[in-house]
């Protein structure tokens, strides 16, 4: 009989797989052999497996080896249930392997076993449709314990029109890290007449709680109402989009299935199928599915290999501004209020603080508060967002109460509801009602400024078909005191005539400062080939026409972009333009931009811009230039033994994004923090035979981070 974690159920829906009795053909040696193999679930290897085949034709096989590779593909319970019935044991044999419920039989053709396993000792697996965060396969490098960076950009302008004609002050802005042992020190400063320090804090992130400490020049995020001041002091913050990139926060349907037999499993949402998978016996949880907002209809089709199909279908409402239901979001800044001038940061000593709670309370409801306090008074407000039956509707809600400006209050209500099916009859509504008293004010601000005590405005868009749309939107402010009413609306049609061709119209109306305007505006997109586009456009309410040119060319280190416009009013014509180049160690461009007085259509500004950037990096030991960094880098070292032969990053095609050389190892600039990035990697002039190891590293990158990869060992052949 199947032991009691083998169900009577299973056993009846399971189809088990019944082991010959053994022949003397499987060993005609008379002697015992030592045989392995692959050990196979189906279709799926597991790994390589050890076992003795006896003179009598029966099989043991090693029991740790076999422990080691079911722990993976059964449930936790079943594995100890199995590894207890089996304690002390160096072998087992496939005749009590089936007595316990995993029958296990013989391959002649590659010398391995095959398993067959009930679907009711399988562990309940997640499966995600929308992909979800990258799964490595391998071991993921580790940052370097010491690393650091410094990036510059230098930038100066020629005036052609304006105040002060021709070059103006050299600018070197300035950004720099230093992480040790998980420890950031970040510094912000700029160089011009004198050197400006804009900012030093030193940043560490419990990553196990999803947590950032702050401490020195806060950078305080806001919700609502209650806004944020610069603060110099301590903070603690859980920002997923910082802190967890790839984790899905929103409301997921969450649905489970069980196989009990190879299957096809496809997806459908909102009748459009959008990922078939082959999957193996087993329970699985259906979450993270790849949802547009609005309802969404799901219908799971399940085709085993029998031929036998069956349908699961469920709906749920979606909005990305939900958290899922136990999850959380706050941020907490406590210390000095600091201000800005010409002369940089400024510590006024007075105390100050600000920040914001956010939880989803269940799938369809999420619920948050915030505040910003300091001597003068404070600001406190909370927020609202439910995923209605009707649509999604949110409130924001606050009062204020400062010294010299007294007390005051601010409501925002908003409803959002997405129509249709798929692409090509998608409609979206989308209303907002705000209204905000004369005195409400921030603690930040020496007089309260609200100059419309009602606004409102509505926006709808639909698609026709694939390869139309319109779209309307209507504003309307009520002015407080002597200020006038303010209203204005606007309807667009867009056309993609071809996979090259798009036309575009849009009509204006706006009433503001008893001056009332009216216009309409055509644009042409022309795309010509891959890698460049041509547009064109006439604006009658400002009198105005432009006709552009944009393009790119390459990849990697060499590859380049530029676009040019000609802008024309009444009384005068200018030309805009810009130019981009990404070199090996560094990136270097310029810019030509016109300005017009938005009243007379003469040219306000003209002038040219030119910068140049790069960076210094230090990992373990190493150094290099590169182009700027902006979070984390992989610096890519050639051993030794390499002697004059180059490390090529990414190539591929004749192209590639980074190259060793006099001035360094190759470095990898553009890392994210939390984003996982494998990194390829060569020497294509390496000595024959001459080992670069994997030729890919798998990276998830810290905050402000820097990696030193190796590449190459005293090891040949």
């Amino acid at each position: 009989q199947p032991p009691s974690y083998y169900s009577a159920a299973s056993e009846a829906a399971f189809e088990v797989i019944q082991t010959a009795p053994p022949s003397p053909a499987l060993n005609p040696s008379g002697r015992d052999v030592y045989l392995g193999g692959p050990l196979k679930d189906g279709p799926f290897i597991l790994g390589e497996i050890s076992y003795l085949l006896t003179a009598d034709a029966r099989i043991q096989v090693d029991l740790d080896p076999l422990l080691d590779l079911l722990q993976p593909v059964i449930s936790p319970a079943s594995w100890q249930a199995l590894a207890s019935a089996l304690a002390g044991r160096q072998r087992v044999s496939t005749v009590e392997l089936t007595d316990l419920g995993f029958p296990i039989a013989y391959d002649p053709a590659t010398f391995g076993l095959t398993l067959s396993i009930s679907p009711d000792v399988r562990p309940r697996t997640s499966l995600s449709i929308s992909g979800g965060r990258e799964q490595f396969r391998g071991p993921v490098a580790k940052p370097a314990n010491l690393s650091a960076y410094v990036t510059t950009y230098l930038t100066t302008d020629y005036v052609h029109v304006g105040e002060d004609t021709g070059f103006g002050t050299p600018s070197l802005l300035i950004d720099s890290a230093v992480r040790f042992r998980g420890v950031v020190l970040e510094n912000e400063a700029t160089l011009e007449d004198s050197f400006i320090r804009e900012g030093t804090r030193l940043v560490y992130d419990d990553v196990a709680r999803t947590g950032r400490w702050t401490a020195g020049d806060l950078r305080p995020q806001a919700r609502g109402f209650s806004g944020a001041s610069p603060i110099a002091g301590l903070s603690l913050e859980r920002v997923y989009a910082d802190l967890d990139p790839q984790r899905n926060i929103q409301p997921r349907g969450q649905r489970s299935f069980t196989l009990v037999r190879p299957s096809t499993v496809e997806v459908f949402i909102n009748g459009r199928s959008v990922q078939q998978t082959r999957l193996n016996p087993g329970s699985y949880d259906v979450s993270d599915f790849p949802f547009a907002q609005g309802g969404n209809d799901v219908r799971l089709v399940i085709r085993d290999d029998a031929g036998v199909e069956s349908v699961f279908s469920f709906s749920i409402f979606f909005d990305r501004s939900l958290l899922a239901a136990g999850l959380t979001e706050f941020g907490f800044y406590a210390g000095t209020r600091t201000d800005f001038d010409q002369g940089g940061r400024k510590y006024s000593g007075d105390a100050a603080g600000s920040g914001f709670y956010r939880r989803g309370l269940t799938d369809d409801l999420t619920a948050g508060a915030n505040f910003q306090a300091s001597a003068r008074g404070g600001v406190v407000g909370g927020e609202i967002v439910w995923a209605a039956p009707i649509g999604t509707i949110g409130m924001n809600l606050a009062g204020s109460s400062i010294a010299d400006i007294g007390e005051g209050y601010a409501l925002n209500l908003s409803f959002e509801r997405v129509f249709g099916a798929d692409r090509s009859s998608a409609r979206s509504l989308n209303a907002t009602v705000q209204t905000i008293s004369e005195s409400f004010a921030t603690p930040g601000v020496e007089l309260a400024d609200n100059p419309f005590a009602y606004e409102a405005g509505v926006t709808y868009s639909q698609s026709i078909g694939t390869t139309q749309y319109v779209s309307a939107d209507v504003f309307y402010s009520v002015g407080r005191g002597a200020r006038e009413d303010q209203a204005s609306a606007r309807a667009s049609y867009g056309w993609r005539a071809s996979g090259r061709l798009l036309f575009n119209a849009e009509a204006n109306f706006e009433k503001r400062q008893n001056r009332t305007e009216t216009g309409i505006r055509f644009g042409l997109t022309y795309r010509m080939g891959s890698y460049a586009s041509a547009t064109a456009e006439v604006d009658s309410r400002r009198n105005r026409a432009r006709v552009g040119y944009q393009t790119s060319r390459g990849r990697g280190v060499g590859s380049w972009s530029a676009a040019a416009n000609l802008d024309t009013s009444e009384d005068a014509a200018g030309v805009n333009g810009s130019f981009t180049a990404l070199l090996n160690r560094a990136e270097i461009g310029g810019s030509h931009l016109t300005s017009f007085n938005a009243d007379s259509g003469e040219i306000s500004d003209q002038r040219t811009s030119f910068r140049a950037g790069g960076a210094l990096v230090y990992a373990d030991g190493k150094m290099a230039v590169s182009r700027p960094i902006y979070d984390s880098f992989a610096l890519f070292a050639p051993h030794a033994s390499l002697n004059d032969s180059q490390v090529y990053v990414e190539p591929r095609e004749g192209n590639y994004t980074a190259r060793s050389g006099r001035l360094g190892g190759a470095v990898t600039p553009e890392l994210s923090a939390y984003s996982p990035r494998t990194v390829m990697f060569d020497v294509p002039d390496a000595p024959t035979g001459y080992d670069i190891g994997a030729g890919s590293v798998q990276l998830l990158p810290p905050y402000r981070s820097g990696y030193l990869i190796t590449v190459g060992s005293d090891y040949s052949v």
